[in-house]
C-alpha cells in the first residue's frame, strides 16, 4: 500500500489549524489548502503561497485564533495570513524548543515533539520557553506523520491504517479517537494521489504493427497516430481556487510531483516537466520503412498514469522487432 510522504520527508509541508479552519501548506508547490473540516471536506480553498512564506521549516497556528507561526532556522514569526509578507522582525526560538521535528499549538501552549526520544515538550512562549514541562509520548503516537493542534484541547496528527488510508488521531489524557480524512484533501498532501486515484505507472503501449510475410524486401508507407499532451478529462479536483493559481496549473503541479516521488509513495521517481502538459490531442506521423523478408515491427508510445487510467501521453516513440515493450524509460530520473 502506498503511504503519503511523511513531514521529515516534505520540506515546507505541514498541517494546521486556526479558528478559520483547518490549513495544507505545500511549499513546494506555492501554495496552500484551507478547509472547513478535514473529515467531510467542506468548502476546500487553496489559495497562493507568499514567497516570503515559502521554505518554512514549520508552520502552526492557534485553534482559537487567527495566529499563524512560521518556524525557519532558529528564529519564528507570528503571521496572520500565509498570503501576504509576514513582519520583517523574527524573535529567536528558545535553545529548549529548537530542533523539534513537530511543532503544534492547544490548551494555550506550544508543543514541540521530539520523536527519537519519545517527549513532548510543553512551553508557554517559544521564545522564553517559560513554565516548561515534558511530556513522555505513547508508543502507539510515535508514528504520526504530521502533528498539530486540533482545538483547545486535543492534539492529532495524521497517520496511516493499512486497512482504512489516512486518518486524524486525536489525542488527549482522557483518550483517542481517529477518524478518516476526505479523499480532496488526502489527494493535496504528497503521495496522496496515490491513495485516491491508485499508484503511478509508466509503460509502453504498442501503436503499430507492421510485418513482410513474403520473402523479398518490401517498402512501406504508414501513418501512425498517437496521443500526445495531458488527459484532462482523466484528473481532477474540486478546489476553489483563488489567487493567481487556476484549477489546470495546480493539477499538473500535483501530478509531475507526484511522478517524481519513489514508488514507496506511489510515483515514479521520475521527471516529467519538460513532457507537452497541454490537451491531449492526437498527432499523426508518417511511416516509410523497407520491411526485409518475415520481418515485424512494433511501434510503442511512452503514457504515464495513475491506477489503471493514462493521463500523460509522451512524445517518445521506439521500434522494436519483438513483441516485448523496449526496457528504455525515456524520462530523467526526479534525482537528476
Amino acid at each position: 500500500m502506498a503511504a503519503i510522504v511523511p513531514r521529515t520527508d516534505s520540506p515546507g509541508t505541514d498541517v494546521f489549524a486556526i479558528r478559520h479552519g483547518f490549513f495544507i501548506v505545500r511549499s513546494d508547490l506555492g501554495c496552500f489548502l484551507q478547509v472547513l473540516d478535514l473529515c467531510l471536506g467542506q468548502d476546500i480553498k487553496v489559495w497562493d503561497l507568499h514567497p516570503a512564506c515559502r521554505g518554512g521549516d514549520h508552520y502552526l497556528g492557534d485553534p482559537t485564533s487567527s495566529a499563524i507561526y512560521l518556524l525557519r532556522g532558529d528564529s519564528f514569526y507570528e503571521v496572520l495570513d500565509l498570503s501576504s509578507e509576514p513582519p520583517s522582525s523574527a524573535l529567536p526560538l528558545h535553545p529548549s524548543c529548537q530542533g523539534g521535528d513537530h511543532y503544534a499549538f492547544s490548551e494555550g501552549r506550544f508543543f514541540v515533539f521530539f520523536l527519537m526520544r519519545g517527549v513532548v515538550l510543553s512551553v508557554a512562549d517559544l521564545a522564553t520557553g517559560a513554565t516548561a514541562k515534558e511530556i513522555c509520548l505513547e508508543p502507539t503516537l510515535l508514528h504520526g506523520l504530521y502533528y498539530y493542534g486540533a482545538d483547545a484541547t486535543h492534539l492529532a496528527c495524521f497517520r496511516m491504517d493499512e486497512e482504512n488510508g489516512l486518518r486524524c488521531h486525536l489525542f488527549a489524557t482522557t483518550g483517542h479517537e481517529s477518524f478518516p480524512v476526505h479523499p480532496d484533501v488526502v489527494s493535496f498532501l504528497p503521495g496522496g494521489l496515490a491513495l485516491t486515484h491508485g499508484a503511478a505507472f509508466g509503460a509502453w503501449e504498442c501503436l503499430k504493427l507492421i510485418s513482410n510475410a513474403t520473402d523479398l524486401p518490401m517498402p512501406s508507407s504508414h501513418e501512425i497516430t498517437r496521443r500526445v499532451g495531458y488527459s484532462k478529462l482523466a484528473f481532477s479536483q474540486t478546489y476553489h481556487i483563488t489567487g493567481s493559481l487556476d484549477p489546470e496549473s495546480l493539477a499538473v503541479s500535483l501530478l509531475q510531483h507526484h511522478f517524481s516521488l519513489p514508488a514507496a509513495y506511489g510515483g515514479l521517481g521520475l521527471r516529467t516537466e519538460q513532457e507537452e502538459w497541454e490537451e491531449a490531442a492526437e498527432e499523426e506521423e508518417p511511416l516509410r520503412v523497407i520491411l526485409q523478408p518475415r520481418q515485424k515491427l512494433y511501434w510503442w508510445h511512452y503514457r504515464l498514469g495513475l491506477g489503471k487510467e493514462p493521463i500523460l501521453f509522451c512524445r517518445s516513440l521506439k521500434v522494436t522487432r519483438t513483441p516485448s515493450p523496449p526496457t528504455h524509460i525515456p524520462l530523467p530520473p526526479a534525482d537528476c
